[in-house]
């Protein structure tokens, strides 16, 4: 394989944190099976932009360029020695957190960022610029919990949404299910409305509703699944509020898959309510993929590495 047929780096976002670990150990595995190597990105903090000063309590630049420079360089070298096969390439990035981030992801093929476990206001910043970045990635990005650990459950779960519009992350699912030799489940949450339960119908309307949402399910799956028969798909439709019925089906599986749906020009980015409420709480890591087809229909897909090469 040549340097331009090589597949497009994982990126992963380090800070020197315990955070990082899980990221780091997912980016790397990653990497192992897209025979990709791994860019390890940490970002200064840009001046305020209202006045061009620095914080008082964060030093001058200089300083902070050496400290920088300093975590990145430790975060590679541990890499390194964890997988002396992989190229590991470490970056420094100065300017805002999150557009950093979203630019550093662009060349790459996976965008992984650990997910942070302190408690009080500095865990809330960092929920805001993992949900901020994973909104406005070009690219899918992955959030890791700090303590994850390659499970090798062999399990892909894919959450749907919208059947008009699954068709991109389900390609992307069995693309790389079809890598690793996974099992993919497609599942899609049935939310009872208020209403139906003070009418007391909520089982009624709950039963019907996942009878014809299993049929239309198992048809959109089936047409997208035939481009990769080797893959095993299951279909599940459950009762419940979307973001606790996927992070409970996916508590046994390696990745949870998610859609942010494309917004178009001069709409703000933003995440839906269920990826955002997953990303807080999920113990599986969980993979936000940016929709960008304007076709419904079914496509011819090349792929490789579970990466799609032509549609």
């Amino acid at each position: 394989m040549t340097a331009d047929q090589r597949a497009a780096p994982v990126v992963v976002a380090v800070d020197g944190s315990e955070r990082s670990a899980g990221a780091v150990g997912y980016a790397i595995t990653e990497a192992r099976i897209r025979r990709s190597g791994v860019r390890m990105v940490h970002v200064v903090p840009a001046p305020l932009p209202e006045s061009g000063l620095w914080p008082a309590e964060a030093g001058d630049i200089a300083y902070l360029e050496r400290a920088g420079r300093g975590t990145v360089a430790r975060e590679a070298e541990a890499a390194r020695a964890v997988a002396p096969e992989v190229d590991i390439e470490p970056v420094l990035a100065l300017g805002p957190r999150v557009a950093q981030l979203v630019a550093a992801g662009a060349s790459g093929g996976l965008l992984v960022l650990g997910r942070e476990t302190r408690h009080g206001a500095e865990r809330l910043v960092a929920r805001a610029t993992t949900a901020e970045v994973a909104a406005r990635a070009t690219v899918p990005v992955a959030v890791v919990p700090a303590q994850w650990r390659d499970s090798g459950h062999n399990r892909i779960v894919v959450g749907i949404k919208t059947f008009t519009s699954a068709g991109e992350l389900l390609t992307r699912a069995l693309s790389v299910a079809a890598c690793r030799h996974a099992i993919v489940r497609v599942v899609h949450a049935v939310e009872v409305p208020d209403l139906a339960a003070d009418l007391g119908i909520a089982d009624s309307y709950a039963g019907e509703s996942v009878t014809a949402a299993t049929r239309l399910l198992e048809t959109v799956v089936h047409d997208w699944a035939v481009v990769y028969p080797g893959v095993a798909v299951e279909t599940s439709v459950v009762p419940g509020r979307p973001d606790e019925v996927l992070v409970e089906a996916a508590a046994d599986a390696d990745v949870l898959m998610v859609a942010r749906h494309h917004r178009g020009l001069g709409r703000t980015a933003r995440l839906g309510r269920t990826p955002r409420a997953i990303l807080n709480v999920c113990d599986t890591p969980v993979e936000v993929v940016p929709l960008r087809w304007k076709t419904s229909g079914v496509p011819i897909v090349l792929e490789s590495d579970g990466e799609i090469l032509k549609t």
